[in-house]
């Protein structure tokens, strides 16, 4: 860890309001802690190989969905990079690709990350979502603290 217990904030990009809502909380505890946020947008073909597999995409399919993904991914990531602008912060955006959790949590040990920050979310009975398990896996595996951001 880093003299600032926050000093390298990886912060989880996946454009969901709960994922904004982390994304100007990471932001603002860069603006007062001096902290430095990375961005990380996954695509996560994992699951695209999979459908693919299973003969749910056809390969013209996964290859425009990967496409669009990747589109929106460079979206969220300026949306968020002008976030920290707003606020004096210099953010990095990072679009990755691979099995979502497992794509975080190297990134997280590679940049030595200090804190995740990630997007509150809700997992029910009639609704068990990939991204909730992708998510559960990130704080059962992660090797430094896991901030989850609630809605405000």
């Amino acid at each position: 860890m880093s003299d600032n217990l926050l000093g390298k904030m990886l912060l989880v990009v996946d454009g969901s309001e709960p994922s904004i809502a982390a994304a100007n909380y990471a932001v603002g505890l860069a603006a007062q802690t001096g902290g430095h946020v990375t961005a990380v947008y996954v695509v996560d073909t994992a699951t695209m190989e999979y459908l693919s597999q299973m003969r749910i995409f056809v390969t013209e399919e996964r290859n425009e969905f990967e496409q669009d993904l990747e589109r929106t991914g460079h979206r969220y990531l300026d949306y968020v990079k002008t976030i920290g602008k707003n606020h004096g912060v210099d953010v990095e955006g990072v679009q990755l690709k691979g099995a979502f959790h497992q794509v975080i949590l190297q990134r997280a040990r590679e940049m030595a990350a200090d804190v995740i920050v990630l997007g509150g979310w809700h997992q029910t009975v009639t609704r068990k979502d990939v991204s909730s398990k992708q998510r559960q896996l990130i704080l059962d595996e992660a090797d430094c603290p896991v901030i989850v951001v609630k809605r405000r």
